[in-house]
């Protein structure tokens, strides 16, 4: 779906220039946070769950690999986070929120001014399920399936439902390339809409 969305703008598919998009493990951002000092405390402050910090810190050091990444190159780079929320029906209505705000808070502290969260709530599964609709109305209460993959009706069951049977993380992948077919949809849901939205606004820094 990013490169689909670059592509709109660039003309080009990303993924057939060498090097052009670069991908960073959780692992690897894990460890890069183990030979640094956070300021996750101060930056995060007393106000805000501490499942959060996970959220800051992953976008803390994925903004300062960007950084790198683009002095090395002497060219603009766009870091994108992806991370499911995993909200459940028993969690804070403002998680989703505290989180999202967490890892823009984490990009400022790496003085990263290009990052764009990718925060699913409660998951991928809700997004894709939405990418399967065509009627145009509000998807929003998508966003209120659970995210225990062992609840009834859970997001992945809903998912394989609406596909006919379940994907591969392969086959999802393709599936993606042409599915959906615009973002009208997607962008009836609230966590996809910020994270279109903030897309388009970094896009518009970059291209300043």
């Amino acid at each position: 779906w990013l490169t689909r969305l670059w592509e709109n703008l660039l003309k080009y598919d990303l993924l057939s220039v060498p090097e052009a998009v670069v991908f960073v493990s959780e692992a690897t951002l894990s460890k890069d946070a183990k030979h640094r000092t956070s300021r996750m405390k101060s930056m995060r402050g007393k106000s805000k769950p501490p499942e959060t910090g996970y959220y800051f810190i992953n976008a803390q050091q994925l903004g300062l690999r960007a950084k790198k990444l683009s002095d090395e190159n002497s060219s603009p780079v766009m870091a994108v986070l992806f991370r499911d929320a995993d909200g459940t029906h028993s969690a804070p209505g403002q998680l989703w929120q505290t989180k999202w705000e967490s890892m823009l808070y984490g990009f400022e502290a790496a003085e990263f001014e290009f990052g764009v969260p990718m925060l699913p709530k409660p998951k991928s599964e809700a997004w894709l399920i939405c990418a399967t609709k065509h009627r145009n109305h509000s998807y929003a209460n998508l966003e209120k399936i659970s995210g225990n993959d062992n609840s009834p009706h859970s997001a992945k069951d809903q998912l394989d439902a609406a596909l006919g049977r379940h994907h591969s993380a392969a086959e999802l992948a393709d599936w993606c390339q042409a599915n959906p077919v615009d973002w009208i949809q997607l962008n009836t849901m609230p966590s996809f809409r910020a994270f279109y939205d903030r897309f388009q606004e970094v896009v518009l820094g970059l291209r300043q």
